[in-house]
């Protein structure tokens, strides 16, 4: 069979189980991560005194070691001046730890507080927009498979529009692109060993 030019402008339909359908899989991923990160965000606010409201983009947070306390901080509001001493008081801060002064040994929680402090919720609300970008340019359509006829195009297979211009071989959907993007939810009900990179 020969090379096939093109996609087909007959968009893949999804199925109704989701667990058959690595898009609406990885969509309701991303939906479920858009919810925690909001969830979690609400503690910058922008407006006029009497009237702030969450920052739409998410909370930025940041990670400060003192003396007396570790704490995860959320970003003050748009321009009021941060306090001079950030640990002076609670204002700002999502989870504060002091040291165990009956435990000398007891680690210290900067790490945990760094990492969450990398993947705020602003961040995440940013790579969710990207990811959605992606997948976008990622979507089935059908295109001709190496037993597909090319004159019934209700013999065509699933490829990505992106990746798969040519005859689609078995296994060649999901495209390596979104099997990688699948990849970072491996952990989660649903997602099958098939889609892996």
């Amino acid at each position: 069979m020969g090379q096939h030019d093109g996609c087909h402008e007959t968009k893949l339909k999804g199925s109704s189980d989701p667990v058959d359908d690595p898009v609406q899989w990885y969509g309701e991923q991303l939906d479920m991560d858009e919810r925690a990160a909001r969830m979690a965000s609400g503690g910058t606010l922008t407006g006029e005194p009497g009237n702030w409201t969450p920052v739409p983009t998410g909370d930025e947070w940041e990670a400060v070691e003192g003396e007396n306390a570790a704490e995860l901080l959320v970003a003050l509001r748009p321009n009021l001046p941060r306090p001079a001493d950030v640990m002076s008081g609670m204002w700002g801060a999502w989870i504060s730890q002091s040291p165990d002064p009956a435990d000398p040994e007891a680690g210290s929680p900067m790490p945990a507080l760094v990492h969450a402090a990398l993947h705020d919720p602003s961040r995440v609300l940013r790579e969710i927009a990207a990811n959605r970008r992606r997948l976008e340019r990622h979507t089935p359509w059908l295109n001709v498979g190496v037993e597909s006829d090319e004159n019934d195009p209700s013999t065509y297979v699933p490829a990505c529009s992106t990746c798969q211009k040519t005859v689609v071989h078995p296994g060649d959907w999901p495209c390596e692109e979104l099997r990688d993007m699948l990849i970072s939810y491996a952990d989660r009900p649903g997602y099958r060993a098939d889609w892996r990179p």
